[in-house]
């Protein structure tokens, strides 16, 4: 019994938190951000698209299928491609693209 409370108690504590912290940062994305800010957000967004446009047709198109929300076996499936390979070529998408955006 008392490992059954001390559970209980953890995991309620555990989706507080989790509560707590997800309206914080909904509050903390929906207040007005200053006029600067709308400029450095488009010119992030810009480069998040031109970064992805650049990457090499093997990796972009499984990288935009996974982006679209599609699972790893249903793009080996779309792609006719083993499902390792769909997985090293959208993991390699993802280390070119922070390298990429990392230098802005």
């Amino acid at each position: 019994m008392r490992n059954i409370f001390i559970n209980n108690y953890r995991r309620g504590n555990r989706q507080f938190r989790l509560l707590d912290n997800a309206m914080g940062d909904y509050l903390l994305h929906h207040q007005q951000p200053a006029i600067g800010n709308y400029a450095e957000n488009g010119l992030r967004v810009k480069d998040v698209h031109m970064a992805i446009y650049n990457l090499p047709p093997i990796f972009k198109q499984p990288f935009l299928l996974y982006f679209e929300g599609y699972k790893y076996y249903e793009i080996a499936v779309i792609l006719n491609e083993p499902l390792g390979t769909v997985k090293s070529r959208i993991h390699f998408a993802r280390k070119m693209l922070k390298s990429r955006l990392a230098r802005y």
